[in-house]
Order: C-alpha cells, then sequence, then structure tokens
C-alpha cells in the first residue's frame, strides 16, 4: 500500500513536470483562449503587463472528483468570472490590449486554486492536474509580462461576504500589522512581509512601503476615489479590532514578489454590492480598469498610453461604414457614417472627456482638448462598433 501511494505521488509530480513543460513551451495568442484537461481551467492569453486570476469562481462538479475533505473552506466567490472578464472587456476597449486572466473552471468543492496541492486537491489526480494547470498558466503569464514589460501587477480576484460593503485589499499583512504606524511598516522587517515588495523599491513616485498601502495614490485610494470603499486606503487605513478582513493567501505568496520576481501581487477581495447585480457589476468592472491602469501607469509605467495596441490612421467598419477623419487632428472630427452613433472620448487613464450622440455625417469641434493621444469609440446602444487611438496635436 505504500509502495503504490509512493509510486502514485512520484507518477503525479512527473505528470506535474510535463504540463509545465508543454504549457511553457506553448506560443499563446493575445485574445485567444486556451484550456486545460476537460476545460477545468481557461487561460485567456494577454499582451499587457496586469494579470487576473479568479480561482474560487468556478461550478463544474464533476462525479470522477470526489467533494474536498480536507480543508475548511469550500465557498463559491459568485460572479467573480463575470467579474474579471468584464474587467478585461473594459481594458481592451480603452487600450486594445488584453490583460492575462487565468480561471478555474471547478467548484471550490471540488478544487480550491488558491492553497497548496495537498489541500488543494486532497489527493485527487484530476483535481491535482487542474491545481497545476491553473498554476503552470499563471507562471507562463508571469514569465510573459515580465520578459516583455519587466514588471506587472498580479491580482488574485475574490469575493467575499462580509458585513462591511467595501473592497479589501491583501498584501499579505494581517490587521493586525496594518494597524502598525508608518516607521514599522517602512522597516525591512514589514517589507519583506508584503506581496509588493518588489514595488517599494521601484515605483515611479519613490512612495515607501506604507504610502503605497495607504497613501493618495495606493491602490485603495484609487477605487475610494471612484466611489467604492477599500481598506486599507488613505480614508481606511486598516480594519479595525473585531471587523473581518482577507489578507491574502497562497496564490498571493506563490505569484506575487514577497519571495522573488518583479510581478507584484495584490489579493482583492470584492464585496456584495459590486458583484451580485448586473448592472452595478459593469459599473464597477469598468472603473476597476480606470483603477488598474491609472496604478500601472502612477506606479510602474508612465508612459504606458504609448503602448496600447490601436491603430492611428483612419479606422473604418465595413456594415454599416463608420470612418473618422483627419488623424491627428487639430480642431475638428470628421465623422461619416450611415446609422446615428456615441462618440466617446478617452484620456490615457480611461475616463471619459467627451461624448456625443451623433447622426449621419457630423463634424464635431474639438478645439477644447491639449494635445496628445486619446482612444476614440463608436457605440450602439450597449455594442461597441468601433475604437482606436487619436491624436490631437496645435499644428
Amino acid at each position: 500500500m505504500i509502495l503504490q501511494q509512493r509510486m502514485s505521488r512520484i507518477i503525479f509530480f512527473l505528470l506535474l513536470l510535463f504540463i509545465q513543460n508543454v504549457a511553457r513551451s506553448q506560443t499563446f495568442i493575445p485574445g485567444n483562449s486556451y484550456f486545460g484537461k476537460n476545460n477545468y481551467v481557461e487561460y485567456m492569453a494577454g499582451n499587457f503587463p496586469l494579470i487576473i486570476s479568479v480561482p474560487h469562481g468556478g461550478a463544474l462538479t464533476p462525479a470522477d472528483i470526489p467533494d474536498r475533505k480536507c480543508g475548511d473552506e469550500t465557498v463559491t466567490d459568485s460572479y467573480t468570472i463575470n467579474l474579471a472578464q468584464e474587467i478585461r472587456d473594459a481594458i481592451f476597449s480603452i487600450t486594445g490590449c488584453y490583460p492575462h486572466i487565468i480561471i478555474n473552471n471547478l467548484k471550490r468543492i471540488k478544487l480550491d486554486a488558491n492553497r497548496d496541492l495537498n489541500e488543494a486537491a486532497c489527493g485527487n489526480e484530476s483535481a491535482g492536474q487542474a491545481w497545476a494547470e491553473f498554476h503552470t498558466y499563471l507562471d507562463s503569464a508571469t514569465a510573459n509580462v515580465t520578459r516583455k514589460s519587466g514588471k506587472g501587477l498580479y491580482i488574485d480576484l475574490h469575493g467575499h461576504g462580509h458585513t462591511i460593503q467595501r473592497l479589501e485589499l491583501g498584501y499579505l499583512l494581517t490587521a493586525a500589522q496594518l494597524a502598525s504606524n508608518d516607521e514599522i511598516l517602512n522597516t525591512p522587517t514589514y517589507e519583506n512581509y508584503t506581496s509588493i515588495k518588489n514595488l517599494i523599491h521601484s515605483n515611479i513616485l519613490k512612495l515607501t512601503h506604507s504610502e503605497l498601502l495607504r497613501g493618495l495614490s495606493s491602490l485603495g485610494a484609487l477605487f475610494s476615489a471612484k466611489g467604492f470603499p477599500a481598506v486599507p486606503s488613505f480614508d481606511d487605513r486598516y480594519p479595525l479590532t473585531g471587523q473581518s478582513y482577507f489578507s491574502g493567501g497562497y496564490n498571493t505568496e506563490r505569484h506575487g514578489s514577497k519571495t522573488s520576481g518583479t510581478i507584484d501581487g495584490i489579493q482583492m477581495e470584492c464585496n456584495q454590492d459590486v458583484r451580485l447585480n448586473d448592472l452595478a457589476r459593469k459599473d464597477f468592472a469598468v472603473k476597476a480598469a480606470q483603477v488598474f491602469l491609472d496604478y500601472l501607469t502612477k506606479h510602474y509605467f508612465p508612459k504606458l498610453a504609448e503602448t496600447y495596441n490601436k491603430p492611428v490612421g483612419v479606422f473604418q467598419l465595413a456594415l454599416p461604414a463608420i470612418t473618422l477623419f483627419p488623424n491627428p487632428i487639430i480642431n475638428t472630427l470628421n465623422v461619416q457614417n450611415s446609422q446615428p452613433v456615441e462618440i466617446r472620448i478617452y484620456n490615457f487613464l480611461g475616463e471619459i472627456i467627451f461624448s456625443k450622440n451623433i447622426g449621419v455625417n457630423e463634424v464635431i469641434d474639438l478645439h477644447q482638448l491639449n494635445d496628445g493621444v486619446y482612444l476614440v469609440t463608436l457605440s450602439s446602444g450597449s455594442k461597441t462598433l468601433s475604437s482606436g487611438k487619436m491624436i490631437k496635436a496645435s499644428h
């Protein structure tokens, strides 16, 4: 019996190595989805320095994987897969680029992809293979971002059911540790605890650890400014005694920069108010996309907008035909179209700075815009028809 168990472990770990080698040698095309065995895990490949994983949103309950008896958590984080996909769509609509998305489609009672292998799969080989695929795809995304951008941000996306309706941002620091004063948080000891260790020493604004956690440019503060309370943040520095709070788990520690690497990790627990209602979730997804772009621009890549994958020049759709020109513009933009559309213009932070419902073949006065690069989208109802990069130049 003991020999059989040892042989099973050896075979399983050889299988893990095989999965890792296959994934690492595979070429991933941005925008395409790739699936593990039985579609238990999905990797939506990206070309942008943002990685989002969803370990607890799945709904599949295959009979060949027994319910987990190890570990003490089996609750599904409802609508987190929808939220990740909507954030992806919002980022693409702004930038023309795709974040990397890794999804565990198995229900948490079958696989907990935010635990080490033993607790995650409870010894089941099919669950263990899905766990290996999930983390190998994450490793592949990390390698891609590191190779192309040098550094980046990883968000492990969750949902919580706590009473206080706020985002809980986990940096691997407990509530008691977050309650420490700034001087303590800025010591090497606490800097070595955190999942954004690389960012402390490489952020553009030269902010300290405590400022990155709860300063005016912290992730929590940026969400609060959009109307979504968060902890830690400038307004809500740490959870009070007795308040529930998730500080981050296995994924944040493994794939963040606590131990090594240049990809910083943050566990993001979303409250029910921003997840369960379709309209509220979609609104939050758009705002979250703007926050992530702002955060990456402030702390990682000041010229991030220049990397957006939007073609410069006239862009056009065949049915119905829509043409915008000139590009660059000086004061006016000509829109030739055969049906009414809504035009929106975004700045590099993803903020709408101009919107208008236009009829057929209009000329739009944009002299008020500052010189720079903008994103233009045309939509009909909730459907985006076309989008592209526009340059405003004074001469």
